[in-house]
């Protein structure tokens, strides 16, 4: 067997994420930040032009399997 990495598909140099929430649990990555603050600026601006929908800012890191092992 080899050991393959798999590329993501997400860039995890940018750790925050701001998601649009979709109805059934759902969710979509809009964008993704170095900062917290440019993401809530961000936020900000989608909340003023889109008012009926619904984003939220998260800390997004991948699961390794290192951090699998922890669990």
């Amino acid at each position: 067997m080899t050991n393959q990495q798999i590329p993501l598909t997400e860039d995890y140099t940018r750790p925050w994420a701001l998601m649009r929430l979709l109805p059934k649990c759902q969710r979509y990555t809009v964008a993704r930040f170095f900062n917290r603050q440019d993401a809530h600026n961000h936020l900000r601006f989608l909340d003023r032009y889109m008012p009926e929908a619904e984003f939220e800012v998260v800390f997004d890191l991948p699961v390794t399997q290192d951090t699998n092992q922890l669990l």
